[in-house]
């Protein structure tokens, strides 16, 4: 007898119509119970067989009359008084993936497909995450249909985190869970981890998950996931000025005007073009009567990136807001003799003059420096959920995003870093993209520069037709949640590049907390039911 399992099913003839990466599976009514839909299967019976996945069905088709017969008609219309049923079997359409080396259990490409009455059998779930390429150190949840496999990011690969990475979704698809599982991951595999954290949800993750006490079916699925409730060891939140934070021992911070880059404060303030010659006027004026009075050699004006050996733009260090403002006051009383448009100095003050009422820049004791950040195996959470104007938290998060690049630059032997930008839309959007042109730059910047010093961004969003292409373009690995509304699926289906149509179309149909994760470290496109974050998040009602 045989030790050659039973196949599923067998390949049928082929639709033309269908695509050259699709066949279709016939599975006798006996194996039907065998299969579900996301599978992974092998066809062929030789040394390098074809991986497929099951991607629609099963459906179901009497064997020897037509659905459409009186016969087959009679016995559904009329079941509760007719006892028969045709015989029937299940049909489904497999997506194949590549050639199967069975010796070394590698995967690559196809030029030809399988015959009809080729036999499928399951695949063995001990070869799927060597296959697809699951493994790694970062143990983000369970292949979907596979509580045995697990799909883990590998942080040690530059192609995965340093390349950033997208997770997007609607409110409740399991977004910030996702988030949080991440952040836990990077920082147990020694990457510094800063979050931008516009609703305060992060605060506390050095408490352990409370809720796996209070909610049975949390405290189920931790134990399916083979987690427990644990919180992150190092962890700093800091708040700007002005605002508060839940957390007690939060730090009040500011940051240095003289760090900031001027073409960044232009775009979040919003001004016209005019209103930008003035500004880039008086900032110059003001820089060069503030070189003159330090030792610093004076750099090639506003470059805003530098070059390698300077180590990124250093800023003009002594020069502040207050002084900008003297300078401005100075000009504006002598305006209409040579200094230009009155009105218009008069209206970049009063721009300026929003920006001072905040007092983000050199307002409290602690002048943020971003060595205190960049540490191994370090959380720090920037609270920006009482800052209830968004040109704060854009200012934050452009300076702070440029002032870790530039640590990294000039030390490479800083560790990992991955920082979180939550609600991304917010901070750049479709709709302001070409007025924030000097951002973009910077976070093409960083990804193009950043890679090489193991500095990763990730972008959060609920709103993702509200992204600008640019930001997809930086996500290599995109973590998708449930998404609905034509926009944002369109959005994530553009950039999500050679996703079969079936499986894309499962999005809008996830549950919460699965995910369709796109990676160039896997194999392929993946589904994955997320693992439950040890650590505590606030806002979970």
């Amino acid at each position: 007898m045989s030790d050659t399992p039973r196949p599923i099913g067998f390949v049928n003839f082929d639709d033309v119509r269908g695509q050259n990466n699709e066949i279709e599976l016939r599975i006798p009514f006996d194996d039907i119970k065998r299969l579900q839909r996301g599978q992974y299967v092998l066809v062929g019976n030789d040394s390098t067989p074809y991986l497929g996945r099951i991607i629609s069905g099963p459906f179901y088709t009497p064997d020897a009359v037509s659905k459409e017969s009186a016969f087959a008609r009679t016995s559904i219309l009329m079941a509760n008084e007719v006892p028969f049923l045709p015989d029937f079997h299940a049909v489904c359409r497999v997506e194949l993936l590549g050639r199967v080396n069975l010796e070394n259990t590698t995967l690559s490409g196809f030029a030809s497909r399988p015959f009809p009455k080729t036999p499928v059998h399951a695949m063995p779930a001990d070869k799927i995450a060597e296959l697809l390429q699951l493994e790694g150190n970062m143990y983000m949840g369970h292949l979907t249909g596979y509580e045995q496999i697990r799909v883990k990011l590998n942080g040690h690969e530059k192609k995965v985190l340093p390349r950033n990475l997208g997770v997007f979704g609607t409110v409740g698809s399991g977004k910030t869970n996702t988030a949080q599982v991440l952040i836990e991951e990077a920082v147990a595999a020694g990457w510094a981890v800063v979050v931008l954290d516009v609703e305060g949800e992060y605060i506390s993750m050095d408490k352990p998950n409370e809720e796996a006490q209070k909610r049975k079916f949390l405290g189920n699925a931790m134990r399916r996931f083979g987690v427990s409730p644990k919180g992150v060891e190092v962890i700093q939140v800091f708040h700007c000025p002005g605002t508060e934070s839940k957390r007690p021992d939060a730090r009040e911070f500011c940051l240095d005007f003289g760090r900031l880059s001027p073409y960044a404060l232009i775009e979040i303030m919003g001004l016209n073009e005019a209103q930008e010659i003035r500004f880039l006027e008086l900032f110059e004026d003001a820089e060069n009567k503030v070189r003159q009075q330090s030792t610093q050699p004076r750099q090639s004006k506003w470059d805003r990136w530098g070059n390698e050996a300077s180590g990124g733009l250093q800023g003009v260090p002594g020069l502040t807001l207050d002084f900008l403002m003297k300078e401005l006051a100075r000009i504006v009383d002598k305006a209409d003799a040579g200094y230009g448009n009155k009105a218009s100095w008069m209206k970049v003050r009063q721009l300026l003059e929003k920006i001072r009422r905040y007092k983000i820049f050199n307002s409290v004791a602690y002048l943020l420096n971003v060595e205190d950040l960049i540490k191994p195996g370090q959380l720090s959470v920037f609270d920006l959920s009482d800052a209830t104007n968004v040109r704060i938290n854009n200012i934050v998060i452009a300076q702070l995003l440029r002032e870790i690049f530039d640590e990294k630059i000039a030390n490479p032997d800083a560790p990992p870093t991955l920082v979180l930008i939550e609600e991304a839309h917010t901070f750049v959007s479709r709709d302001n993209v070409k007025a924030m042109e000097s951002i973009v730059d910077m976070l093409r910047e960083i990804s193009r520069r950043g890679r090489k010093r193991w500095l990763g961004l990730c972008f959060i969003s609920q709103q993702p037709a509200h992204l600008p292409n640019e930001i997809y373009e930086l996500c290599n690995t995109k973590i998708v949640h449930q998404t609905t509304g034509k926009r944002n699926l369109d959005a994530l289906h553009v950039s999500a590049g050679s996703v079969n149509e079936a499986v894309w179309g499962e999005v809008p149909l996830l549950s919460q907390g699965q995910a369709l994760i796109i990676s160039p470290q896997f194999s392929h496109p993946v589904l994955c039911d997320m693992r439950p974050c040890s650590s505590h998040r606030e806002h979970t009602d």
